[in-house]
């Protein structure tokens, strides 16, 4: 009997066993707590960039202006007086002459992110993103889609060859509308390219393709009937191509780079040569590039901000000189001389540049 008596006393000081109802509670707790932290540091981090950004808008020189939203910037065209900016966060208009946010036209579709902007020669606007193609002329919108009947998911670049013949870069294709409507470019065997997010044609008449994929990027050149593709073995810093221009004297500069690694390429009658951090380049990888009506060459990197070349010698511009981010993704000069340049941290206008450009620096190789 006393044997009983204490096994039923040492029972009832047994702890109870939590059921699935205080399981739960207890989950729930735990990942309210977990939600709440990470609230608190995503507040913390938006407060500091916010501060951040008020103070260096406060403080660049007088002829720069920060222009934010938006607060990322891919693309850019000028159209008279109004300028478009588009990237992750859709379009953004501003009046060019007083950098004041316009409104965006009734109408306007809905738009993923923006990758490429284009203004053809009849005058319409054609937009890019991740969601189709959009296009604004004579007061309306028309909108492309896989829904609509257009034969890609979403658009990527954007290249009138001639008048009335659009260029459309997609995932894995490039896709021409004419007055016949849509028709996949035909590409040979041994020609692919993951996306076709650069379209470039040169002074001679050629297309250039580039494909920015880390892994799976290349560089094509399309002369009417014959395909060309250039690697590292061609003499290319980096397989990621970004962005392509061409010179006065006809060398054309191909932005390349991912990560902390690439260069500026360039390419002369057949001939590659390159330009890399050690020359001169503010980065290793190259983000941008852009020539002037001055013949200066802007190449802007992914995190160091721009490289100008004037007369063999390079300036460096960087967030402490007014930009709105390191990593300049896009470039442009108005028809006032002023420039703007989209970056990771919203748009840069600069309107006077004499300052930029000392009498010695780190002279091109």
């Amino acid at each position: 009997m006393r044997n009983e008596k204490m096994k039923d006393t040492t029972a009832s000081f047994e702890k109870p066993r939590p059921g699935p109802t205080n399981s739960l509670a207890r989950y729930t707790r735990l990942a309210g707590q977990m939600v709440l932290g990470i609230l608190i540091i995503a507040g913390l981090i938006w407060c500091i960039l916010f501060i951040s950004g008020f103070i260096q808008e406060q403080t660049v020189p007088d002829y720069v202006t920060i222009i934010r939203p938006p607060h990322e910037v891919s693309a850019i065209l000028i159209d008279d007086d109004v300028v478009w900016a588009g990237g992750k966060d859709g379009i953004f208009l501003f009046d060019r002459t007083g950098h004041q946010p316009l409104p965006l036209p009734a109408g306007a579709p809905r738009f993923g992110y923006v990758r490429d902007l284009l203004l053809d020669s009849s005058g319409a606007v054609w937009i890019a993103h991740d969601g189709g193609l959009a296009r604004y002329s004579g007061g309306s919108w028309d909108a492309f889609s896989e829904q609509s009947g257009a034969p890609f998911r979403r658009s990527l670049s954007l290249l009138e060859v001639s008048k009335d013949t659009l260029w459309v870069g997609s995932d894995q294709r490039i896709v021409i509308r004419n007055g016949y409507g849509w028709q996949e470019l035909a590409l040979p065997d041994g020609i692919s390219f993951a996306s076709a997010d650069i379209l470039f044609q040169d002074t001679s008449g050629a297309v250039w393709v580039g494909c920015s994929s880390p892994t799976e990027g290349g560089l094509f050149r399309y002369e009417g009937t014959e395909w060309h593709a250039y690697s590292l073995t061609d003499g290319l810093p980096h397989s990621s191509v970004n962005k392509i221009a061409q010179d006065r004297d006809g060398t054309v500069w191909v932005a390349t780079g991912f990560a902390s690694r690439g260069g500026a390429a360039l390419y002369m009658n057949g001939v590659w040569s390159s330009i890399t951090q050690e020359d001169g380049l503010s980065g290793g990888s190259t983000r941008s590039v852009y020539v002037d009506r001055d013949d200066r060459i802007w190449v802007g990197s992914e995190y160091d901000g721009i490289a100008v070349l004037e007369n063999g010698v390079w300036t460096v511009l960087t967030k402490a000189d007014g930009l709105a981010g390191n990593e300049v993704k896009e470039m442009i000069q108005d028809e006032d001389g002023v420039y703007w340049f989209g970056t990771d941290g919203g748009l840069t206008v600069i309107t006077n540049n004499s300052s930029f450009f000392p009498a010695e620096g780190a002279a091109l190789p």
